[in-house]
């Protein structure tokens, strides 16, 4: 085991402590009566009715990252309307369970406790400390998953899905692509703002493996979620004489990072992981340089894309939710919503809906198509490594519906493909 998966582990058994041996809900059951042959058939477990499939969400609809999280579970509330009304999986309806944490480890640790003995599987965990303080109940719970977080610190976790590129690979691509596009070279520094822990860190080795392969110098720094005021950021990548920043943070600090460094003459071009940009933050000071200089890379298609299966999400998304925010975020939620989908299908084929049927069916999906709303073909059969590589270089345009668009096809360079993460031991 690696020291950094250790300290994951090792994090989530301290504050799952609270949980007890509140895992209740591991006995099985036959699903039968009502619910058609295959219903009869099937091997049951928590969560699984011969009528019904509960599926939980652990989201963030009042913290940090509530813009782009909200719209994750607009889409898969959707999603499963839609499923829903024509048949469901494997002769059942599918039922949300939807619990708001905040983006507060402590909740949602509680949340989990309450939540646990009800699902069957867990669609959306949004938050990587939360993921971590999780993991070793979430393992020994036999309950998959899937990260709205992209570390890859959580690859080597066989119960976790993560859909598309990590945090690692979004940034090879993106450095990679600065290099092509915007004037990056050979002996320059380029600025990092991330933050502190599985997410921020899991942008930071992708910065790092991408400075070591093209002859950079990274200026890092690293700053807590509840840090809101990037003045301090801004002045130690100027001093450094930097040519382009990589952020691995929430939107308010992109947003403050560009507003300040705007004021004090730091004109570069600012990559960023995909969950930093929420469209939200062009309405800010920041906005017009945010367009101005912030691409985004991202496994997510654009919400402006020309993609028949996002125009189809978008559409149906507006419809609705009349009130919502257009974004990427939607397409990131039905594309999850998919692979769970495509997990309790082959669950179904196997006649096996318990937990660890769910987690041995997701195992099993190899060459998962989500028609472009996640660009190339995503494979959870390899654990420890990035269900895909390529990534969409998305432009801030505070006139498109999103405020991004895709900057020609997706990426998957050269430098991404020769990637191999070493899996823990």
């Amino acid at each position: 085991m690696t020291q950094r998966f250790a300290r994951i582990s090792a994090i989530g058994s301290s504050l799952v402590l609270a949980l007890g041996v509140a895992a209740c809900g591991k006995s099985e059951e036959t699903g039968g009566g009502g619910g058609g042959d295959a219903a009869e058939e099937v091997k049951a477990g928590p969560g699984v009715t011969a009528k019904q499939i509960t599926v939980g969400e652990l989201t963030d609809l009042s913290g940090v990252f509530a813009p782009n999280a909200t719209a994750f579970t607009q889409a898969q509330e959707l999603y499963w309307k839609e499923r829903n009304a024509a048949g469901g999986v494997c002769g059942r309806q599918v039922k949300l369970l939807v619990k708001d944490a905040g983006y507060d480890v402590q909740k949602a640790v509680s949340l989990y406790r309450d939540m646990e003995p009800d699902v069957a599987a867990i669609s959306q965990v949004v938050g990587s400390p939360i993921i971590a303080a999780l993991l070793p109940t979430l393992e020994r719970d036999e309950m998959l998953a899937l990260a709205a977080a992209w570390p890859p610190s959580f690859l080597d976790a066989e119960n976790i899905g993560i859909i598309g590129a990590t945090y690692d690979i979004e940034a090879i691509n993106g450095i990679e692509w600065l290099i092509k596009n915007k004037g990056l070279k050979k002996g320059d520094t380029i600025g990092d703002l991330y933050f502190e822990g599985d997410f921020g860190e899991g942008g930071l080795i992708g910065v790092e493996y991408a400075a070591e392969k093209f002859g950079l110098k990274v200026e890092e720094q690293k700053i807590k979620a509840t840090d809101e005021d990037m003045s301090g950021a801004a002045a130690a990548f100027k001093r450094a004489g930097v040519k382009a920043i990589w952020v691995t943070t929430a939107p308010g600090q992109l947003a403050s990072l560009a507003g300040v460094s705007k004021s004090t003459g730091l004109d570069v071009p600012i990559g960023t992981n995909g969950p930093v940009f929420a469209p939200q933050i062009l309405n800010t000071p920041a906005g017009e340089t945010l367009a101005k200089n912030v691409t985004v890379f991202a496994g997510g298609a654009p919400y402006a894309s020309d993609e028949p299966a996002v125009q189809k999400a978008a559409t149906a998304y507006e419809k609705a939710f009349p009130k919502g925010v257009p974004q990427q975020a939607v397409m990131v939620g039905y594309a999850e919503a998919k692979v769970m989908d495509e997990a309790l299908k082959k669950a179904c084929e196997n006649k096996d809906l318990t937990r660890a049927g769910i987690v041995k069916a997701f195992r099993q999906l190899s060459a998962v198509e989500t028609e472009g709303l996640v660009a190339g073909t995503l494979d959870f059969s390899q654990v420890g490594q990035s269900s895909g590589k390529a990534v969409f270089a998305l432009d801030v345009d505070d006139k498109a519906k999103g405020g991004l668009t895709a900057v020609g096809e997706p990426l998957n360079s050269e430098t991404a493909q020769g990637y191999k993460r070493q899996p823990a031991q």
